[in-house]
């Protein structure tokens, strides 16, 4: 039976979608979120035009007077939109968004919430179009390291950190390694030539994916 590593805990039905194609699974978070503490101000404030590149995001600003919401993923989209939130582009990866901003709204000024550990595309792209962005870090970002004394067949990879965090506690890992995105996976070519990426930016097309790479 082939064995999954996933780098992040699963939802019950993530973890049956496993399952049910024959696979063996195992979880462990290998980063963990730690919220910031803000002045009482930041969440007072209001904003016209807010960047949120994840579902963690949400959760922490969940109180913020926003606007429009441009976003990346179509969960992240989808969880703003319960508790909410106008959103007004949804793309795939940030630097998808950056490009979407660039072409479409120019003109307007951005305020991105996110990590402390923010990938710095979207930022740069923003500051070489000149176009305003306040960076707000409602959370950080921890790496939690593990090693496993086994090998996995192929390990799910959910964020550049994620992949960071795993190769901290298994450096000699081959396994293949079952990527969320180009981000993702351009940080897991740096460790392996053996990387696949889903199609979509959804944990359930990265299931997808590992599913279709051990069959190969």
């Amino acid at each position: 039976m082939p064995s999954v590593l996933s780098t992040r805990l699963l939802s019950p039905s993530q973890k049956h979608l496993i399952l049910n194609t024959g696979l063996s699974l195992t979880e462990y978070n290998f980063i963990q979120t730690k919220g910031i503490s803000l002045p009482v101000s930041i969440s007072e404030e209001s904003y016209l035009n807010a960047i949120v590149t994840s579902q963690t995001t949400v959760d922490y600003i969940k109180d913020f007077k926003i606007q429009s919401c441009y976003c990346v993923g179509e969960k992240t989209a989808s969880k703003l939109k319960s508790m909410g939130f106008e959103v007004k582009v949804i793309a795939e990866t940030g630097q998808a968004l950056a490009q979407k901003i660039l072409e479409e709204y120019s003109k307007l000024s951005f305020t991105f919430f996110g990590s402390a550990k923010r990938r710095p595309e979207l930022s740069e792209a923003f500051q070489k179009a000149h176009i305003p962005l306040i960076e707000i870090f409602v959370y950080d970002t921890l790496k939690t390291p593990k090693t496993f004394n086994r090998m996995f067949d192929a390990v799910l990879c959910f964020s550049p950190m994620g992949v960071e965090s795993f190769f901290e506690g298994n450096p000699t890992s081959k396994s293949k390694l079952i990527c969320i995105g180009e981000t993702t996976a351009k940080q897991a070519k740096l460790y392996s030539d053996s990387v696949f990426v889903s199609t979509t930016t959804s944990v359930e097309s990265v299931i997808v994916k590992a599913v279709k790479a051990l069959s190969l």
